[in-house]
């Protein structure tokens, strides 16, 4: 659904390209003949406007692949993965847990991580979410610390005094 459609309820109108002559009048013809020179304008500025902001967007992308057995860090977010918290104030810790090694590739981006068996985490992650390992895995160990319970923090304490 266009969003002319989702706002009116209709189809928008169609602009069919004029054919030279086929207008009675001048006046008609040259208003016809000028709309045409404007939406050619017009679909060129857009077209050259699109490959700019892909261009632009390009640069800031990586054509990101792993192979399986490579070492990789797992972005995790402590404050929002329970699982993870351990510290108080959990948007100040480690983002970077691992490194883990790669078992396999599902699908395009998507890879499957050699876990240690007490996460309680999906052992699948996108692309996105990974590092690669640069140097030897065995040095640059951080190891995945679990909580106990996931808990969402602790209730504070009661005052029956001021009551």
């Amino acid at each position: 659904m266009t969003p002319f459609k989702a706002l009116y309820g209709r189809d928008p109108p169609t602009v069919a390209r004029y054919i030279m002559g086929s207008s009675p009048s001048d006046l008609v013809e040259a208003y016809l003949v000028d709309r045409d020179e404007i939406l050619a304008l017009l679909k060129s500025n857009l077209a050259r406007a699109q490959n700019r902001m892909k261009a632009l967007a390009d640069q800031h992308r990586l054509e990101m692949t792993y192979q399986v057995g490579d070492w990789v860090y797992v972005k995790l977010k402590p404050y929002r993965q329970n699982t993870v918290r351990l510290q108080q104030h959990p948007k100040l810790g480690r983002r970077y847990f691992g490194p883990f090694k790669i078992l396999k590739r599902i699908g395009e981006v998507s890879y499957k991580l050699d876990l240690p068996d007490a996460a309680r985490i999906h052992p699948v992650f996108h692309i996105s979410m990974l590092k690669h390992c640069v140097g030897e895995p065995d040095q640059q160990v951080t190891p995945l610390q679990l909580t106990d319970i996931a808990d969402f923090g602790s209730e504070p304490p009661l005052n029956l005094e001021d009551k």
